[in-house]
């Protein structure tokens, strides 16, 4: 990294970097501000403000953001531009599962598993 990089993420605050995060992930998953902003209900120009650094979301609102988008919390707060995302449908169809069952009790989750077993064993038939 270049020591003008360095200068430049000293001086960019925690809001910035969040919310240039929130909008890599975004853009990577074709996902438009409006389309995020419905899934994490809040308002659309929220979500610029929040990608720009200009406002402050609130710990809630940003885990309903990485909820929105499919990706752990914690990943929002992660700096690197190694990290990549699902960019077709069906991966993102399978990170919205596994973050809505995340938090589910064992038994549950049992449940789900032996239903998609049965629906793909029909499916082949």
């Amino acid at each position: 990294m270049f020591i003008f990089e360095i200068i430049f993420l000293m001086n960019e605050n925690i809001y910035q970097r969040v919310g240039k995060k929130i909008r890599s992930i975004r853009q990577s998953m074709g996902i438009s501000q409006e389309a995020l902003a419905f899934k994490a209900g809040v308002h659309p120009s929220f979500i610029s403000h929040i990608e720009r650094g200009a406002k402050k979301a609130s710990l809630e609102t940003i885990q309903k953001l990485a909820d929105a988008l499919g990706v752990p919390v914690e990943e929002l707060f992660i700096t690197s531009e190694k990290t990549t995302y699902p960019s077709n449908q069906e991966d993102l169809f399978i990170r919205k599962i596994a973050t809505l069952i995340k938090d589910k009790d064992d038994d549950l989750k049992y449940i789900l598993w032996q239903l998609m077993k049965y629906i793909d064993k029909e499916k082949k038939e």
